[in-house]
């Protein structure tokens, strides 16, 4: 499943969480369900995210954590 189809879906389902917290939430059901996604996809997923839920000077550590959390250990 797309990424963005996934963050789309955690958005609608959960109507309170923030933009930040829902794609976190998809990236890990998908990590959980063996798929991963390249930083690429991930960087362009973000781009939905509203840049009222980070700081100005925090997207490179929150891009950062969302890699983390789609990674196989």
């Amino acid at each position: 499943m797309k990424l963005k189809t996934r963050y789309e879906r955690m958005k609608k389902e959960n109507e309170y969480w923030s933009d930040t917290n829902c794609l976190a939430n998809a990236l890990g059901e998908a990590t959980n369900e063996g798929q991963f996604y390249s930083k690429g996809t991930i960087v362009r997923a973000f781009k939905c995210v509203d840049k009222d839920d980070y700081g100005e000077y925090d997207r490179d550590a929150v891009l950062e954590s969302l890699y983390r959390l789609n990674i196989k250990i």
